[in-house]
């Protein structure tokens, strides 16, 4: 599927040399963000060294080098050498290896963080929580690194990510349409949502490569359509072809919980329906006035859920 995936990005995208002569490091290569930034890069001209941990990828190109590095891992990480660095995997598995990336030649990073260090910084669950801890500190710890090694940095925080199909959040919405025809909500579902496309997020990273306004920022990203969760989920029904029909479930967040505690293989818990009366907005002013960030609407376009 991967490598499926990657050879429509590269055949949907017009063909350039604004990159031509750039070598550029891209980790999480196999997730959605990554394998974007991969296509896009390889068809305006760069060489492209992609690292993936576990998901192979049977996918050839004369300026595309696979590297499998497990970012977690205590042993080193081979340094490729490269002009820039752009960042797709846990932004908490960067600190610990960028001087041995540095030492590489990487002397400019674009780092994916998230929207959840504001979105779930009141949840009451503990591993939620403690996300939002790791994100905070990744963060922190890399603007202190950057600052010390003269590095240029610029650090990106999507909201709900889609459009590949490799998503946990509008693919899983999606599948549970599909098999049960009905999509179960917390009751009336009025926070908003801006769902954003990983291709808009790939355009966003190589749009701020070189781009000396965005040195030392951070932007929220966001998609370029502000809904409701009710009204999201009725358009992915529409979407899919089929007659929206959302369950309202009163006890939802407690259901969740207990399912928790039966299945905790299922990673979800009573916050995620909460959250489906919260507003999960962000303003992507900056982003637009920096570097002309302008994502397209949701379900828009060339899109897999």
């Amino acid at each position: 599927m991967h490598d499926y995936l990657l050879d429509n990005i590269i055949k949907s995208t017009s063909n350039d040399d604004a990159l031509a002569g750039k070598t550029l490091l891209v980790t999480g290569a196999s997730g959605q963000i990554g394998l974007n930034i991969v296509g896009l890069a390889l068809a305006r001209g760069a060489q492209v060294v992609g690292l993936y941990n576990t998901k192979s990828i049977d996918f050839v190109h004369p300026h595309l080098k696979w590297v499998r590095a497990d970012l977690g891992a205590s042993d080193s990480c081979a340094a490729p050498p490269a002009n820039a660095l752009i960042h797709t995997a846990p932004i908490w598995l960067l600190p610990p290896r960028l001087p041995a990336l540095v030492a590489g030649g990487i002397e400019r990073v674009v780092a994916f963080s998230s929207t959840s260090i504001f979105g779930k910084r009141q949840s009451a669950n503990t591993t939620e929580m403690a996300v939002v801890q790791s994100l905070t500190a990744a963060e922190e710890q890399l603007w202190k690194m950057a600052t010390e090694m003269k590095l240029q940095m610029t650090l990106l925080r999507p909201t709900m990510i889609y459009g590949m199909g490799l998503d946990g959040n509008i693919t899983r919405m999606a599948r549970t349409i599909r098999n049960f025809r009905f999509l179960p909500v917390y009751y009336p579902a009025k926070g908003l949502r801006q769902p954003v496309q990983a291709r808009d997020l790939a355009e966003a990273a190589l749009s701020v490569w070189e781009n000396p306004k965005t040195y030392g920022k951070a932007y929220n990203l966001a998609g370029g359509e502000v809904l409701t969760y009710r009204r999201m989920a009725e358009r992915l029904f529409i979407h899919l072809g089929k007659k929206p029909r959302l369950v309202p479930l009163p006890f939802m967040p407690q259901l969740l919980n207990f399912l928790a505690v039966c299945v905790p293989s299922t990673n979800v818990n009573g916050e995620i329906a909460e959250r489906m009366n919260r507003d999960l907005a962000f303003d992507n002013g900056p982003a637009s006035n920096d570097f002309g960030y302008s994502p397209r609407g949701f379900l828009e376009g060339d899109v897999i859920v």
